[in-house]
C-alpha cells in the first residue's frame, strides 16, 4: 500500500481511522482534484450548515434526508473511502430505517453500492459508485464557488 493511502483519515466524529487499517475500503478511483476541487473537508462542513440550518428552522421545512446521505457519501469518497451503514446513519443524524430506504433507492438507480463486512456479518458498507461520484463531481462543478448553496 501506498503512503497515500496509509494517511490517517477523519471520521466525522472527532476521532480518526487509519486507511492502512481499513485497506478493504479504499476506492481506486477515488478523485484528486485541483486546489478549488472539493473536499472531503468542504463537503462536511457544507453538511454542518446544512445541519446548523435545520436546528434554526426545525421540522421538515427544509429537510432531505438523500441528499444528507449522498453529501456524506461524497465526502467519504473525496477521502478514498467507503462507510458502513451505521455510521452513515449517525454522522447523517437520520434513522436508521430512513437510510436503508434511501440506500435501496439510491442502489437501485446505481448511485452506490453496498458490500457486506468480508469480517462481521452484521455490517455493511457503502459507497457512491462510479456514476454516482460523477454525477456529485458534476453537482459541485456546476455548483462552483456557491456549492455551500447546496
Amino acid at each position: 500500500m501506498n503512503q497515500a493511502a496509509l494517511k490517517t483519515l477523519d471520521d466525522g466524529f472527532g476521532g480518526a481511522r487509519s486507511a492502512a487499517a481499513n485497506a478493504n475500503v479504499i476506492l481506486p478511483f477515488a478523485r484528486q482534484g485541483g486546489p478549488n476541487s472539493p473536499t472531503g473537508d468542504k463537503v462536511r462542513l457544507i453538511c454542518n450548515l446544512r445541519r446548523k440550518r435545520q436546528e434554526i428552522l426545525p421540522g421538515k421545512l427544509l429537510g432531505d434526508p438523500t441528499w444528507d446521505i449522498l453529501l456524506q457519501l461524497y465526502a467519504t469518497h473525496l477521502d478514498g473511502g467507503q462507510i458502513s451503514v451505521s455510521r452513515l446513519t449517525r454522522s447523517a443524524r437520520l434513522a436508521l430505517t430512513t437510510v436503508l430506504r434511501r440506500i435501496a433507492a439510491l442502489e437501485e438507480r446505481g448511485l452506490v453500492t453496498r458490500t457486506d463486512d468480508p469480517f462481521d456479518g452484521r455490517r455493511a458498507y457503502v459507497a457512491l459508485s462510479f456514476a454516482g461520484a460523477e454525477a456529485m463531481d458534476r453537482c459541485f462543478s456546476t455548483a462552483g464557488d456557491r456549492a455551500l448553496l447546496l
